[in-house]
């Protein structure tokens, strides 16, 4: 059984994509360090089976792929799953598998295995649920009863992608249809930690401008909590094995455009692209938006709200509460500026009292 829980511990961490580019986390594939509110909290992450209909060009679980095949009973994981976390090794479940036959069959175990930990061992932290593309409605709704997550894995943006990545998949009808009933479920019953979804980015020739735009879709239309990206990095035995890996600046421009969206109230279309539809991968979106909307500033920092604060860049949603806390009690200077994070590349598009910090210090350095 150890062997089945390492292979598919292994598997889980990068179900999508990043094959085998972490070390076991304190010392077991299957403990995923997941990052929370500043913390790293390790959560128990694995699949339930890796038998697989589909053969998704970049996956390492594809049908077509020679490789060690395993399943896991409902019974077997939860009580496995239990035994660490009484042992205060693991704080939560993440749990999803490879679709091997009937989707709704599949569904049912991830949900049995859940219901086990809830009802028979009174297992009352956190469990996040994969909902398999084209699952029931009335599963959705049986998952949720026991979920404090949902999640399911859009994998791409379009019709056309997908199809050039996964040709037996259906983007309308099962995989947007199937999070489109996640999100209503989730409104109607307030999951604790809301739903997500995955993209893969590198795999085929997408567009940032896609992504982003489909993800500002997304968070306005289907209340997403987060949305997760996932750079392609290629998995020996499968078609794609040659094919060059997602750079990392890339990935973390799309998360820092991606904080814009879902945190500071940008639309998709105010990022800032190049002529192919990239993110610039030298410089942050938020400086990159700075720079082509110069009315914008200067920011007063002395009586601007809240909204107008964190669109400076090197501002951000604490550093903007701070200013707002700090000008009702005192008067705004330079130093203060500094002592409560502001960063010096801030200065440059804001003023105090009407005066820019700029060109202050620099006709201070003139006098020298």
């Amino acid at each position: 059984m150890e062997k089945k829980l390492k292979h598919l511990g292994i598997l889980a961490q990068f179900e999508m994509s990043n094959y085998l580019t972490k070390e076991p986390f304190k010392g077991h594939s299957f403990i995923y360090p997941s990052v929370a509110g500043g913390k790293i909290i390790p959560i128990f992450k694995i699949l339930l089976s890796n038998y697989c209909k589909f053969n998704c060009l970049y996956c390492a679980n594809r049908k077509d792929r020679d490789c060690p095949r395993y399943r896991l009973s409902p019974d077997f994981l939860a009580e496995t799953f239990f035994n660490f976390w009484k042992k205060n090794y693991v704080a939560g479940l993440f749990l999803s598998s490879s679709i091997d036959g009937d989707v709704n069959e599949i569904q049912e175990k991830i949900i049995e295995t859940a219901k086990i930990l809830r009802k028979k061992f009174n297992y009352p932290g956190y469990i996040h649920l994969k909902i398999l593309p084209g699952a029931d409605p009335y599963l959705i709704k049986k998952a949720s009863i026991y979920a404090d997550r949902l999640s399911l894995n859009m994998e791409t943006v379009s019709t056309t992608l997908l199809k050039k990545i996964s040709k037996e998949k259906d983007f309308s009808k099962s995989l947007l249809k199937t999070l489109k009933n996640l999100s209503i479920i989730n409104q109607e019953r307030g999951l604790k930690s809301g739903i997500t979804t995955q993209f893969i980015v590198g795999s085929e020739n997408e567009k940032d401008k896609d992504i982003l735009g489909f993800s500002f879709y997304l968070y306005r239309n289907l209340k997403l909590r987060k949305i997760y990206y996932s750079g392609f990095s290629p998995v020996p035995a499968t078609p794609l094995e040659n094919k060059t890996p997602c750079e990392f600046k890339r990935i973390l421009r799309l998360y820092q455009a991606d904080t814009l969206i879902r945190k500071y109230g940008f639309r998709s279309d105010e990022i800032i692209f190049d002529e192919e539809g990239n993110l610039d991968k030298d410089k942050d979106p938020k400086e990159k938006w700075a720079e082509k909307n110069p009315s914008f500033f200067p920011v007063e920092i002395t009586k601007d709200d809240f909204e107008i604060l964190i669109r400076v860049p090197g501002i951000g949603f604490q550093t903007a509460k701070k200013i707002i806390k700090v000008r009702k009690e005192t008067k705004i200077t330079p130093e203060i500026l500094k002592k409560i994070g502001v960063r010096k590349k801030s200065f440059q598009y804001i003023t105090v009292s009407g005066k820019n910090i700029v060109e202050e210090n620099n006709e201070k350095e003139d006098e020298f």
